[in-house]
């Protein structure tokens, strides 16, 4: 009897990784539809929803402020300046699979992918307005100089691809006397 529940135990202990692949195969193949069909319909409208959120956030720092704060001049024209320093702001974007998709049938056509440039496009206003947000948090008057790197950003072997921007925005803040 102990001879037969050590078998069932070593078969069982055998088995278990099949029974594990087996179980995710069956959810991915539930789950990967659903949450393609969920990208379909709302991927699209988040980002849009993003876009409308970063412009929004602009508008009201601007009707504050009464002006835009950031300017990609050198700041020569004003000689009141009593202190400066580096302030940067960061975010990633990304597309969803729907987006990726959709970038991948058009880039088999050919022409300009307009998903993509949405979603970069993002990023980038993104990266601004965050930008605006860090010199008032820290109190600089404005930041001159201001510039804007990207950066793709792949899996570690990079064979899938880009999966996602990094969009870097940065400046020298500047406080007049």
């Amino acid at each position: 009897m102990a001879e037969g529940g050590t078998w069932l135990i070593v078969g069982l202990a055998l088995s278990l990784p099949f029974l594990l692949l087996a179980l995710f195969g069956i959810l991915w193949t539930i789950a990967y539809p659903v949450m393609l069909i969920w990208a379909v319909l709302f991927s699209t409208k988040k980002l849009n929803q993003q876009i409308a959120d970063t412009t929004s956030r602009e508008a009201l720092l601007r009707d504050s402020l009464g002006r835009d704060p950031l300017t990609t001049i050198d700041g020569g024209y004003r000689t009141d300046i009593t202190s400066s320093g580096i302030v940067w702001a960061g975010v990633v974007f990304g597309p969803s699979h729907w987006h990726l998709l959709i970038g991948y049938i058009n880039n088999l056509i050919g022409g300009s992918i307009d998903t993509f440039q949405k979603v970069v496009s993002a990023g980038r206003a993104e990266a601004m307005q965050r930008l605006r947000e860090s010199a008032i948090a820290n109190g600089w008057d404005d930041v001159i100089n201001v510039r804007i790197d990207t950066a793709d950003m792949a899996p570690q072997g990079g064979q899938g691809g880009v999966k996602a921007v990094e969009v870097f925005a940065y400046g020298t803040g500047v406080k007049y006397g």
